[in-house]
């Protein structure tokens, strides 16, 4: 069973965390679809949050099978939605039951590495044991009193997401959340490319509606991965927002939420006329809401003296 939290009435979406996070992080995410007449459902993903570590490798196809299992009992056929490595997942869990999903919003998502995959072999000798190496509960309290300070910082009181990060440190005190953020990033790191298990052989059999959503200052995961989805799956759209980055945007979370409740209120219409972008990819573009509301509340314009 999958823990989970709940905002709003109507269509459904679920919704997947980032590594080492839980539910927690939609708050914001779930007050915007809300107001969009959408019921998010945030889960908390196998050995996260309160959801049960399982005694298997946490692969993304076995962290997609229980929210497949979510998805088909209910009553309205939901949009998945992931971040990192919860867009990971929500990809998995359409490409193994497309019947079972209305589309897919993936959002800067995990992809498997096409270069360097050397560097990665060395994931295969890590084991989640490791986690009781460093023996993190005897200073809970400091860490508890770190995440609660670093919790109240100006540029994390509108990113909700970002306040789940730094909750991670204290999570981290707890040797279970130490082993299942482990057992999920071994995988990540060994997650096949190509061959019959691998996510870029498969991409291309996607048969529901996707999104990729990607922030031009994100600094994790690299840009460079929309070409290779772009040549994969070019019926997939791509979203492209510049005053994103990967983890802590501040008011700039607020771009992201509506950008995602807008592409989850039409997931099978056109996004927006792509433009071509200096990496070769086609991307739709949003505007950027906090510079558009700082604009409109200048001085000049408060004066009269805003142009024609």
């Amino acid at each position: 069973m999958l823990h989970r939290r709940e905002w709003g009435v109507g269509q459904p979406v679920i919704a997947m965390h980032p590594l080492g996070l839980d539910s927690s992080a939609f708050e914001g995410f779930g007050e915007v679809l809300a107001r969009r007449g959408l019921r998010t459902i945030a889960v908390d993903l196998p050995g996260f949050g309160r959801s049960p570590l399982p005694d298997r490798p946490l692969t993304p196809a076995l962290m997609a099978e229980p929210v497949i299992e979510l998805a088909r009992s209910l009553p309205m056929t939901p949009l998945v939605l992931g971040v990192s490595m919860g867009g990971r997942v929500a990809i998995e869990a359409a490409l193994t039951a497309p019947d079972a999903f209305r589309g897919v919003i993936a959002i800067a998502p995990y992809l498997p590495w096409l270069r360097f995959r050397f560097v990665l072999g060395w994931a295969s000798l890590v084991d989640a044991r490791a986690a009781g190496w460093v023996p993190l509960e005897r200073v809970w309290p400091v860490l508890r009193w770190l995440a609660g300070a670093l919790e109240t910082l100006p540029c994390l009181r509108e990113d909700e997401l970002a306040q789940a990060g730094v909750r991670l440190v204290y999570y981290m005190s707890c040797p279970a959340t130490r082993a299942s953020f482990i057992a999920a990033a071994r995988e990540l790191a060994l997650d096949p490319p190509y061959g019959e298990q691998g996510l870029w052989t498969r991409l291309p059999r996607i048969s529901v509606p996707m999104t990729m959503v990607w922030g031009e200052r994100d600094r994790l995961v690299s840009l460079r991965f929309s070409r290779a989805v772009q040549r994969a799956c070019p019926a997939a759209s791509q979203l492209l927002l510049p005053c994103v980055g990967h983890w802590i945007n501040g008011a700039h979370h607020r771009c992201l939420a509506e950008a995602v409740a807008g592409i989850a209120m039409h997931v099978d219409a056109a996004a927006g006329a792509p433009v071509e972008h200096p990496s070769g990819v086609r991307f739709v573009t949003r505007p950027c809401l906090v510079a558009a509301a700082s604009a409109a509340t200048s001085p000049l314009l408060e004066e009269g003296h805003g142009g024609a």
